[in-house]
């Protein structure tokens, strides 16, 4: 059975008739290689794609407005160019996959203003040194990382690394000292 075949009949199933009426789908442990187009689903806001042997990642025929996109356990390498389209994001799994380059990843997430949830763990990107900082840093509105409250100590030494600069003309204004550019 093919994947539109699925869908149609899982919809069958939950007495679904209309593609408007689709919150949510569940496209998980069907051996997908690739992510289906989903665009006639305007509505959808869950999605599982999860345990499948997805490897590359196109979700640009995925509804701009989804809330929760599952993509733990395939075989992902890249995430570049799928899914900063996908700003309405709150939960975004991807853990057990083969996600390389962290700077990468997480300038392709840069416009999520309302992801709360993230997981990368079981990727490359997340043994690369200071990934847990940087991704803190790139991601400022994430508070669970790798099913892993982030902590407010977190948070400031994440900017403090990240924001030398600006973290230096902060620290000099708090105590109320003037900034003097060194001339050398």
């Amino acid at each position: 059975m093919d994947v539109v075949e699925d869908i149609k009949e899982s919809l069958q199933k939950s007495g679904i008739r209309r593609d408007v009426d689709v919150c949510q789908l569940s496209l998980a442990t069907k051996k997908l290689t690739s992510v289906p187009d989903l665009s006639r689903f305007h509505f959808l806001r869950m999605l599982w794609l999860n345990n499948n042997k997805i490897k590359e990642l196109s979700c640009r025929s995925i509804n701009c407005c989804l809330t929760e996109l599952y993509l733990h356990n395939n075989n992902i390498r890249s995430i570049s160019g799928a899914l900063n389209h996908l700003t309405c994001l709150q939960l975004l799994f991807l853990h057990n996959n083969q996600i390389r380059g962290l700077e990468d990843t997480m300038h392709e997430l840069r416009r999520m203003q309302q992801l709360q949830t993230a997981t990368f763990a079981l990727n490359p990107i997340s043994h690369e040194p200071g990934y847990r900082l940087h991704a803190i840093h790139c991601l400022p509105s994430v508070q669970v990382l790798d099913h892993t409250e982030v902590t407010s100590a977190e948070r400031r030494q994440s900017f403090q690394m990240h924001s030398q600069e600006r973290h230096r003309v902060l620290q000099s204004v708090a105590f109320c000292r003037r900034e003097t550019k060194s001339t050398g």
